[in-house]
């Protein structure tokens, strides 16, 4: 099976679940896992050479909108090779081949920056709170969650890996507590805690 369908059906295991997690400060956040934030959590949105993604990302062409990217995926007529052979594909690299199932439903993260301001790094992010972790390289993980402006739900909206400690300095950091991954039926999956 093609790589980027098996990290979309990974992600589609997911699709109508919830998380939840516990902050040391005793903030409580519920995220859900939406399909359409998969496009985005893996940073095809950065592929700009690809007319796939061209089309996709081009809201006065509607040849491609976002159901039709994920139908691509879903057909494997937009595959891993077409990801890897774009000139943009280092720029993503990292958070491409950390995406999984595990990474996403697992307590790796164990910190949070809350009320995150975009300013401080001239940032276009929507998010306001970023999820992160310290790999064993020194290096950060992060997973980015922001809230739906007309639903009021929060969703991941994206996840990236980062060599430095741009998106946490200044930061205003809580740790996460616990950990508690929910299916569409409300039963738990997954509880962790620290």
């Amino acid at each position: 099976m093609d790589i980027l369908l098996e990290k979309y059906n990974d992600y589609m295991r997911l699709k109508n679940c919830r998380v939840e997690y516990t902050f040391s400060n005793q903030t409580q956040l519920t995220v859900h896992y939406r399909e359409e934030n998969f496009p985005h959590l893996l940073g095809l949105h950065k592929l700009k050479d690809l007319q796939l993604i061209q089309f996709w990302q081009d809201k006065n062409n509607k040849t491609v909108n976002l159901k039709g990217l994920l139908r691509h995926i879903k057909n494997s007529s937009f595959t891993d090779s077409s990801v890897k052979s774009s000139i943009f594909y280092p720029l993503i690299k990292d958070r491409y081949e950390s995406f999984s199932y595990e990474n996403l439903t697992s307590l790796i993260y164990t910190d949070a920056i809350i009320h995150f301001n975009p300013e401080l790094i001239h940032s276009k992010l929507k998010s306001d709170y970023i999820l992160f972790e310290k790999t064993s390289n020194s290096e950060f993980n992060h997973l980015a969650i922001a809230q739906d402006a007309r639903t009021g739900s929060r969703y991941f909206e994206t996840f990236f890996h980062e060599s430095t400690i741009k998106y946490i300095s200044g930061q205003v950091i809580v740790q996460i507590r616990k950990f508690t991954l929910y299916d569409p039926a409300g039963h738990i999956i997954v509880e962790d805690s620290f």
